[in-house]
């Protein structure tokens, strides 16, 4: 009875051992991609960031429309910063934190985010029927005499 005891205590370590290894290693994949996906967010807001200075310049030095493009690149350059340098795991600690306190409040801003987020998607696609590979089709021509019968 020993030796199945043994085997089973055997085959329970192996078995915790390798939960811990594949944990780490979707860990560290998880990591990656969000490593990825913030250094991705934070290069788009810098982007957008040159292009509000790039706007600024094009006004008239200061213009009320300069200092507010120069404004806009400026908090959009903060926020470029921010997104570098911010703690994913933490702000998930913050955001779980929050949702449990105000489930309301969260699930409808959760809501408002995602209306938004498909709005400002939809406004930014230039041909939607491309994108879903949908064929226009035209009208079919009628030949004849214009009275439906040929």
């Amino acid at each position: 009875m020993t030796n199945t005891s043994d085997l089973e205590q055997q085959a329970r370590s192996q078995a915790a051992g390798l939960g811990r290894k594949a944990k780490a290693a979707v860990a560290g994949k998880l990591r990656e991609a969000t490593d990825a996906a913030q250094s991705q967010a934070a290069q788009e807001v810098e982007a957008t960031a040159d292009a509000a200075d790039a706007a600024a310049s094009a006004f008239s030095p200061g213009s009320v429309q300069a200092q507010a493009a120069s404004m806009v690149a400026g908090h959009l350059e903060d926020a470029a910063h921010r997104v570098r340098t911010l703690d994913i795991e933490q702000t998930v600690e913050d955001v779980s934190a929050f949702a449990r306190r105000n489930p309301l409040l969260f699930l409808s801003a959760a809501a408002l985010a995602g209306f938004a987020a498909t709005r400002f998607l939809k406004a930014h696609d230039p041909d939607p029927e491309a994108s879903t590979g949908a064929v226009r089709n035209p009208a079919p021509a009628h030949e004849g005499g214009g009275n439906g019968v040929s």
